[in-house]
């Protein structure tokens, strides 16, 4: 890769942040996590709409015939397996729990990969909710938590990863379009949070 195309690599990495910021912020404040009166139903309330979201968008993603590559390792990455396991922790059966039906369309590889732009960047926050979640509440992997600590220390790492991916096989004339399949995923997660 030269350097021009480097360049324009992580540019699309830019835009793809800024592009979503203003959505990202307005999903991160809906959570109302680190609030006081963030209490533990709240947290399994939390944990029944993630896998309602993320479940249903995973299961899209899996058919995406160009993520199917070695060097993304996508099995590895989808995370609702995880949101099942903490579900069961507090006695939901992950049957029961509603799922989306509005969901952002990722049918194309370059949306595809704006949606697990941030599937994968909530990985980072993620770090913070977990450590936060085990203070307040006793809860960690394995025992309610293992959604937010899914790559456990292997975070950084994985994320890297990511963006290499991201840099060898997104095309800067398709940054529209990795942008479209970004927002849309925040603007799905978000209306779905809303929801009671």
């Amino acid at each position: 890769m030269s350097a021009a195309d480097s360049n324009q690599s992580q540019d699309i990495l830019q835009s793809l942040k800024r592009c979503t910021a203003q959505i990202h912020e307005r999903v991160e404040q809906r959570l109302q996590i680190f609030s006081p009166e963030f209490d533990l139903p709240a947290y399994i309330h939390l944990l029944t709409r993630f896998y309602g979201f993320w479940a249903p968008v995973e299961k899209e993603l899996t058919r995406v015939t160009e993520l199917n590559d070695p060097s993304l390792a996508l099995e590895t990455r989808l995370k609702s397996h995880l949101l099942e396991a903490d579900l069961r922790v507090f006695g939901i059966d992950p049957a029961d729990v509603p799922v989306c039906s509005s969901l952002p369309d990722v049918r194309t590889f370059h949306k595809s990969l704006g949606c697990l732009y941030v599937f994968e960047g909530s990985t980072l926050g993620a770090q913070f909710i977990a450590r936060h979640i085990s203070a307040r509440f006793d809860i960690h992997e394995g025992s309610g938590a293992s959604f937010f600590n899914a790559y456990g220390a292997a975070v950084a790492e994985r994320w890297s990863d990511f963006r290499t991916f991201v840099r060898s096989r997104a095309g800067s004339e398709k940054v529209d379009e990795m942008q479209t399949g970004a927002r849309e995923t925040f603007e799905a997660l978000d209306v779905w949070l809303s929801l009671p």
